[in-house]
């Protein structure tokens, strides 16, 4: 007997016709020790209706017979759970509502027809007929049931089982839990796409954009490691990353689209998350141009407040926004210049920016930046409109600056300020409260400390600390250890043991002391920082009631009554006796003291911030950024505008994550960006159409292009040099035949560039034919390609000698070539218009790069001045460029 079989239960089996019948089967699967069953349906829509049927069976059950459908049954899609599997049903017929259990009774099938007797009521008989159709069934039976059985069974062990039994070890796993939310974002990021990816195909895999931006941070850093990393990991491809960064267009000047999601993230934030700072600083570029097909534009030229010039960049002005009570910084905006911005430019840049900060509902409270003289002098004609504004109002004037109508205090980088004092003291004692200080008391207490071996008091100094000609000069981290309070001590210590003093020491050891411990404490002062508190120093956080307020009131004073001894310079000399003088340093920590007292106030009295730490008043994050950008794929300490640019985008869109280097020139900031890079994907090209409208006039008319026949009276010329420029012409004018011939493949087309029989004009190409090869490679130009590549090429580098600062330059150029060259002889009619857009716009691209290329050569001396002199004015402005930084660099060496 089957499994579940009631032999009172009235079964119907439908009379075999000439085409089999089917009905719907119901085939009940269960996993051996398991009460899950999974069913499966197997039925198909009949055509036709069987009007036969057999009843067998007690009469009491029902009068009603079923009269199943009858059709062609063909296939029969089967769906498995966790496992799409399709299979195709050979013409079979099976009981409705018949329960099988497959691995247990399958086995006991029998296809001998007295199975079917033994399942029939007794007294009930088969006719012929009626028994060959019941062995159809069950061996048809037999084989399908196997087949699903066997794809059950595997489902089932495989699929569903192993994995359901992988996460329910995993969701035990404390360790695991426990231990992956300690992990950072970017480390379970990084672990959810290795476990998502891991049984996909490599074109298989889709990455999410967290999961991309992620990859593409490894790829800046290190595309070399990154290619390895790509074989041992799931990791998106090179290719996948560079389309992703090409999507974000970034350009000099201010971004909306930043400033417009600034203002949707701050939205929910209190006030005191929106107090900031302003901070800017230039870095050095490489003079150097790239014509930037993307973008359609060339990269190199100054590009300032809104308006490019005919001038070669070599530095960036970029601004950043920096919270004071929270640990937040985000890059706005940069600028290309020449040399240092001009007072005149910043000005006008910072009238633009504090506008747009203050509406994103940010909060600026101050200015950050180093003692730069342009930054100066922009600041101090600052100063002075914001106090002819407020003598005007009749309003006190509190010693910040007024933009927008709002007040800003200028902070001057502590760092800078200490590196100033300590260049200025190399070289110049210190009248400090009517006693001096001098520097040679610093080197006598290192030489003798070096005396001590290896039981030294001062070990962090070395002669890179001490001596005038070793010194580094830039690095703060060597000004900081020599104004320390070991030293201090130590200079304390020595002047203590008389014996040890010459007669010079004596009376300058105890106030060089004093200079060093006060230098000492007024960086700390205004260096606190999470995690830095030390016992007995102004290194913590700024209160209501602490000693930063009395502190920097009387360090106010001190450095007003400190002066500088100059006996070197050429005043001096002139003079012939020494000068007394205040160096830009001391005006600099009076002016951001005063900023600190200020802000501090503010904040604790309108804003009701409970502390603070001075050193989010830096520009840390600024030179943090400026040495990732400097890192990026390779160590490039100059790196070209298009290079800065690019590195600027990618900082943004990995949100600055690469690593601190222990070498670098300030302290590592941990503060997180503002800006969630996936909102710069959106809306990228809402000016696209606009952009082709938006051309720069050239300032005079463009030579008219050659007439046909004046160049081919120069193809006769028995000039030798033009000789030399036709035959060339002529080589590349076959390479761009070739681009042609592969992308169309058009045999009548080809006819109309390629010429049927080499002339003089080939010259040049036959010698650099490969002569192990039997036919000719190379491409042969007729003469009318020829002349309308040349004239193309004098096109496009006339108008870039006159119009290269423009923007749209590839369409601008397009455009105006179609309309003024003669394309009538280059293709057929079926190709004509796609063969003379190909050539147009390989034409633009290979000249465009070579225009900036020739430009380049001379910024780097690679081209004599003679035959510079020949060029056009973007030329010699090259040269001229390349003199003045070739003197730069020979006084630098001096």
């Amino acid at each position: 007997m089957f499994s579940g079989w009631d032999v009172t239960t009235e079964h119907n089996y439908c009379k075999v016709q000439d085409d089999d019948d089917f009905t719907e089967a119901v085939v009940v699967i269960r996993k051996p020790g398991s009460d899950v069953t999974i069913e499966h349906n197997y039925c198909k829509e009949q055509n036709d209706c069987s009007k036969s049927s057999v009843e067998i069976g007690s009469s009491d059950v029902g009068n009603s017979h079923e009269q199943p459908s009858c059709s062609n049954f063909s296939t029969v899609a089967t769906v498995v759970e966790n496992k799409d599997t399709f299979l195709e049903q050979p013409p079979s017929a099976s009981t409705k509502g018949m329960e099988i259990d497959v691995l247990e009774e399958l086995v006991g099938i029998d296809s001998n027809v007295n199975v079917v007797n033994q399942m029939l009521p007794k007294g009930s008989t088969c006719t012929k007929k009626q028994k060959g159709s019941v062995k159809k069934i069950v061996s048809r039976k037999r084989k399908l049931v196997k087949i699903l059985t066997n794809i059950a069974t595997e489902t089932l062990s495989d699929s569903v089982s192993q994995r359901l039994d992988q996460a329910q070890s995993l969701s035990r796993n404390k360790d695991l839990l426990e231990n992956f939310y300690l992990l950072n974002k970017q480390a379970q990021t990084f672990l959810f796409m290795q476990l998502k990816q891991i049984h996909k195909s490599k074109m298989a895999r889709r990455f999410t954009l967290d999961e991309k931006l992620m990859a593409l941070l490894i790829m800046k850093q290190s595309p070399k490691s990154y290619k390895l990393l790509e074989k041992m990991f799931a990791l998106p491809s090179k290719r996948t990353l560079n389309r992703l960064s090409e999507k974000v267009s970034i350009q000099p000047g201010l971004n909306p689209l930043i400033f417009e999601h600034i203002s949707n993230t701050t939205k929910k934030w209190d006030t005191k998350q929106k107090l900031c700072t302003i901070v800017f600083d230039e870095v050095s570029l490489t003079p150097h141009l790239t014509f930037n097909e993307k973008d359609d534009i060339i990269n190199g030229f100054v590009d300032i407040a809104g308006e490019r010039k005919l001038k070669y960049c070599d530095h960036a002005l970029v601004f950043m926004l920096r919270g004071i009570c929270s640990p937040w910084r985000q890059s706005v905006a940069f600028y290309f210049c020449e040399g240092t911005v001009s007072a005149a430019e910043l000005q006008c840049i910072l009238k633009q920016i504090v506008p747009q900060v203050i509406r994103t509902g940010l909060i600026p409270l101050g200015l950050v930046c180093d003692q730069g003289s342009t930054f100066r002098t922009a600041i101090r004609r600052l100063r002075e409109d914001t106090i002819r504004r407020r003598n005007i109002q009749g309003v006190h004037d509190d010693g910040s600056v007024n933009i927008a109508d709002h007040d800003l205090s200028i902070f001057f980088d502590p760092p800078h300020l200490l590196k100033g004092l300590r260049n200025n003291f190399l070289n110049k004692d210190i009248i400090w409260e009517e006693k001096t200080a001098s520097w040679k008391d610093i080197e006598f207490i290192f030489d003798l400390d070096s005396k001590l071996g290896h039981t030294r008091a001062l070990p962090k100094l070395t002669a890179h600390h001490v001596d005038r000609q070793k010194i580094k000069k830039m690095k703060v981290s060597v000004a900081a250890q020599v104004f320390s309070a070991r030293t201090a001590a130590m200079l304390k210590y020595t002047n203590a043991l008389n014996y040890f003093h010459t007669a010079n020491s004596d009376a300058t050891m105890a106030t060089t002391a004093e200079v060093v411990e006060f230098f000492d404490t007024l960086f700390d002062s205004v260096n606190g920082y999470p995690g830095g508190v030390q016992r007995g120093k102004l290194r913590r956080a700024v209160k209501q009631n602490s000693q930063h307020h009395t502190f920097w009131i009387e360090a106010i004073n001190k450095i007003k009554k400190m002066v500088f001894v100059d006996t070197s310079s050429k005043h001096a000399t002139k003079a012939g006796k020494p000068r007394l003088v205040r160096v830009p340093s001391q005006q600099g920590w009076i002016t951001t003291l005063e900023s600190f007292i200020r802000v501090s106030k503010l904040l604790f009295e309108q804003y009701n911030v409970e502390y603070y730490y001075p050193r989010n008043i830096n520009q840390d994050p600024l030179e943090n950024f400026f040495g990732r950008i400097r890192a990026i794929n390779y160590r490039n300490v100059n790196p070209d505008a298009n290079t800065f640019i690019y590195a600027f985008k990618s900082l943004m869109l990995s949100n600055m994550l690469s690593p601190h280097s222990k070498f670098s020139n300030c302290e590592e900031d941990n503060g997180e960006t503002l800006l969630n890079v996936s909102l710069l994907f959106k809306n990228l090209h809402n000016n696209k159409e606009n952009d082709s409208e938006n051309t720069v006039s050239i300032s005079r008319d463009l030579p008219s292009s050659s007439q046909a026949s004046s160049r081919e009276k120069l193809l006769v010329n028995d000039v030798v040099m033009e000789k030399i420029k036709v035959h060339c012409s002529a080589y590349t004018a076959g390479y761009i035949c070739r681009k042609i011939t592969r992308a169309i493949r058009c045999k009548d087309c080809i006819k109309t560039y390629i010429s049927s029989t080499e002339t003089n004009i080939h010259s040049y190409i036959k010698f650099r034919e490969y002569k192990l090869l039997k036919n000719n490679n190379l491409a042969y130009p007729n003469e009318k390609f020829l002349i309308l590549y040349r004239d193309g090429t004098h096109f496009i580098h006339n108008y870039l000698n006159y119009s290269c600062i423009g923007s749209n330059i590839k369409s601008n150029l397009k455009r105006k070539i179609l309309s003024t060259l003669s394309f009538s002889c280059l293709g057929c009619d079926k190709h004509a218009l796609i063969v003379k857009n190909f050539f147009t716009n390989i034409l633009i691209r290979l000249h465009g790069h070579n225009w900036c290329n020739i430009n380049n050569k001379i910024l780097k001396g690679d081209i004599d001045e003679k035959y510079v002199s020949k060029m056009g004015e973007p030329q010699k402005l090259a040269l001229k460029k390349y003199k003045s930084l070739r003197l730069r660099k020979k006084c630098l060496s001096k």
